[in-house]
């Protein structure tokens, strides 16, 4: 039987496992196509660091764009375990078919299941509701992961279902890094809603 190691050292393993950018990045420019439910808008961005700037799309196309890109970045800045959750109290608390379930004492009374060294689901709860990632497949890069499909699941306070995302995130290898090249994001709501972002031409700023 193997012993499964305490909240804190499996939950830093799986965090580690996970790709991202050295913190002087220094950032890339490329083309930029994003369609919104049919319609394409073509621009550019330009990303200074984990910043990024869409040029040639206004209003809401170019917000849009701007938000995913931002996500797509941020979650790729390093950042020590030890100073994010990792500075907070953890138990385990279950065990079962999603991996080991973790318990987090911090401000958002989050739980993170573990599966075969990799996160299967995120829980995190805010005043205006709830939501759930359920981290379904990852790209393996070298020995790291970048996430590939998941799926996002938004609750109002009382619990009730709101909408659900589905995420694929596709990446390329562009000089020393592992860089995002296109994301599609389906909603499902009050309609259906997709979005597709592609960058093209990708090149590391010098």
């Amino acid at each position: 039987m193997v012993e499964t190691p305490p909240a804190w050292v499996l939950l830093k393993r799986a965090r580690e496992r996970i790709y991202t950018l050295p913190p002087d990045f220094p950032g890339f420019r490329a083309r930029l196509g994003l369609c919104l439910d049919g319609v394409w808008y073509v621009g550019a961005v330009e990303a200074e660091g984990f910043a990024p700037k869409t040029l040639g799309l206004f209003g809401e196309a170019g917000a849009i764009a701007e938000k995913e890109l931002g996500s797509l970045l941020g979650h790729r800045r390093p950042a020590p375990f030890e100073e994010g959750e990792g500075r907070y109290p953890m138990r385990l608390f279950a065990e079962g078919p999603l991996g080991t379930g973790i318990a987090l004492e911090d401000p958002f009374r989050s739980r993170i299941w573990v599966k075969e060294g990799r996160l299967a689901l995120i829980e995190r709860h805010l005043p205006e509701g709830s939501f759930r990632i359920h981290l379904e497949t990852w790209r393996e890069v070298g020995e790291r992961l970048l996430p590939h499909r998941f799926l996002l699941v938004h609750r109002d306070p009382r619990g009730h279902l709101l909408k659900v995302e589905r995420f694929r995130d596709e990446y390329a290898q562009v000089g020393p890094y592992w860089l995002p090249v296109e994301r599609e994001v389906v909603v499902e709501g009050e309609g259906l809603g997709v979005l597709v972002l592609r960058l093209e031409e990708v090149e590391v700023k010098g």
